[in-house]
């Protein structure tokens, strides 16, 4: 689960929605984001960031991947995508299950008792209100470990289509019967940052984390599975010609910012130039 954008961005979007809504105000009568807003201090539009998580552990609070215990956050602008500071945002769980409470002050979330599944929560100020953001309940981790084989890296001076490796995979689990937990972060990262040098953490796409455009380390997000992974991309360049026959990535999987047992597992992908 990793998040792009900044201050600028998110004000020039705002105000290009702004633009866009109000002529459609101009031409459609009765739509209901065309309230009377056109003051410099009245919302117009409201953005829900996304949590610092996709999930939350059944009777804990939603925190983020260093186990620090993060609110819910939304920003609020006004007709000309100015930001609204101080704006009495609420959270508002739609589901009726009873699975999370929201302090309606801070924003931060619980996950009352051992219910386990998806809720929906969206923010509201006045007569706005967001589309919902889910955010799924689950046990708690007590054990990660690599999952599956790690093939050797066969890489090419001349073709650096050839250069990546297979994903490096982690299995997040619970309890004694090992079963996957969905919906968990995993921060992968270099063990040494000169790896840099020569190596890169990518997704599936062959993209560095915008989180770190070094490449050191990266962030996923287990599926179904239970099982998060990341991919090394190694630099089709002279820097190659350096002695390198492995490159160690570490996982971390943290409970509340304790690692849980194995954890951070260690993954050594083995590195070798191509016969011409």
């Amino acid at each position: 689960m990793e998040r792009i954008g900044d201050v600028t961005m998110r004000s020039f979007t705002a105000r290009r929605c702004a633009r866009v809504a109000l002529a459609v105000c101009a031409t459609t009568i009765g739509w209901s984001g065309c309230a009377e807003t056109t003051g410099p201090d009245e919302p117009f539009s409201l953005q829900f960031d996304p949590p610092a998580s996709p999930s939350i552990v059944a009777g804990d609070s939603l925190r983020d991947i260093d186990g620090l215990a993060i609110p819910l956050r939304a920003v609020a602008y006004n007709l000309r995508g100015d930001r609204l500071e101080g704006a009495a945002i609420t959270f508002i769980a739609i589901d009726t299950s009873g699975g999370i409470t929201i302090d309606p002050v801070t924003g931060h979330v619980v996950a009352t008792g051992t219910k386990r599944g998806t809720v929906r929560i969206v923010a509201a100020l006045g007569s706005l209100q967001s589309a919902p953001v889910n955010l799924e309940i689950v046990p708690a981790p007590t054990a990660a470990a690599r999952s599956g084989t790690i093939d050797t890296l066969r890489y090419s001076f001349s073709n650096p289509s050839l250069n990546t490796s297979a994903p490096l995979r982690v299995i997040v689990t619970r309890d004694s019967a090992n079963a996957p937990v969905r919906q968990y972060l995993v921060r992968f990262r270099l063990e040494r940052l000169a790896d840099t040098l020569v190596a890169r953490l990518v997704d599936d796409a062959a993209r560095r984390s915008p989180l770190d455009p070094s490449g050191a380390s990266a962030i996923d997000t287990t599926g179904t599975d239970g099982i998060a992974s990341r991919q090394i991309r190694l630099t089709p360049s002279a820097s190659l010609r350096t002695p390198v026959d492995s490159i160690v990535v570490l996982a971390d999987v943290r409970l509340r910012g304790t690692a849980v047992s194995g954890s951070p597992v260690r993954l050594t992908l083995p590195v070798k130039p191509r016969a011409p």
